[in-house]
């Protein structure tokens, strides 16, 4: 049986179109383990504080908010959206350094992903995920039971792209693409890419996001498109939300959790289907026994 590794991540990648809009001890139920924040004693309210974006063009204060969010350590992800036609929504924590731990929901299934490897990648979806994703690539139903039933319960190990010893990297991987998923700096680097998202904006009224006051940055498109930012205005300028009305990929991404400190650890060894021991090489490639490549053979 073949199933495109390609089909496996699809959704997962797709995922980040909506966190992409970004660019334009406790459980958290995904493997990253959230350490508990006491909280602090009420106070006296004081008086109003200073804007501290006083000044400041709706612009700067973007690129402000963009650069803050990227330096944080940890930040929880949260988003739901449109792309290519296709609804999905998505929660994960993600760090600095590029470890991860969420779960994304598309074609009526759910994957969770995660990184605690500076190698692999893990993930994890339910029947629907799987059967959405064998149906995509064309695969029969006597394939599609197979697969369900070899992945049931367990965790898909993909490989990062690993550096060669003379410092070249090889091919490109299904692990790698998740990279963009799982790494801050990825999911909001498409404002460093292409800034036109966040060039000529201007300021809304004030409000509140999740508790936090904010700024409110609006861009108009030409397409009758807009893009929405909101800037936390106490504490770190970061972004809280960003979220684009009207257009064929409207969606929603939120930003919390900031900072907090999260562990994210590996699935147990005894719960992963390793696709470079199924024959596949990080790259992508099938192993000697097949002729196809980018195929899971079962």
């Amino acid at each position: 049986m073949r199933v495109s590794r390609n089909a496996l991540v699809v959704a997962v990648v797709g995922t980040t179109a909506v966190a992409g809009l970004a660019g334009c001890g406790k459980e958290d139920g995904n493997g990253a383990k959230v350490a508990s924040v006491a909280a602090k004693p009420s106070v006296t309210a004081s008086p109003t504080p200073a804007d501290p974006f006083a000044g400041m063009t709706a612009d700067a204060i973007a690129e402000k908010a963009v650069g803050v969010t990227k330096a944080a350590k940890t930040v929880k992800v949260a988003g739901a959206g449109v792309s290519d036609g296709v609804h999905m929504s998505l929660s994960v924590t993600v760090t600095r350094v590029g470890d991860c731990s969420g779960s994304v929901h598309v074609k009526n299934g759910t994957a969770r992903v995660l990184k605690a490897d500076p190698r692999a990648y893990y993930m994890q979806g339910d029947e629907k995920f799987y059967r959405a994703m064998a149906k995509e690539d064309g695969t029969s139903k006597e394939e599609a039971d197979a697969l369900v039933e070899l992945l049931k319960g367990r965790w898909v190990k993909m490989p990062t792209e690993a550096p060669a010893k003379s410092g070249k990297r090889h091919g490109k991987s299904s692990g790698d693409d998740m990279g963009q998923f799982c790494v801050l700096s990825e999911l909001v680097s498409g404002m460093d890419d292409d800034k036109g998202d966040r060039t000529g904006m201007t300021k809304g009224a004030d409000t509140v996001v999740a508790g936090v006051p904010a700024v409110t940055l609006i861009k108009k498109k030409s397409d009758g498109s807009a893009v929405t930012m909101y800037v936390a205005k106490r504490g770190p300028a970061h972004l809280l939300k960003v979220a684009e009305t009207g257009g064929d990929e409207p969606g929603t991404v939120t930003f919390s959790d900031y900072d907090k400190p999260v562990r994210i650890m590996a699935p147990p060894a005894d719960q992963v289907m390793d696709l470079e021991k199924l024959g596949m090489k990080p790259d992508g490639g099938s192993g000697s026994g097949s002729e196809e490549t980018g195929g899971l053979k079962v």
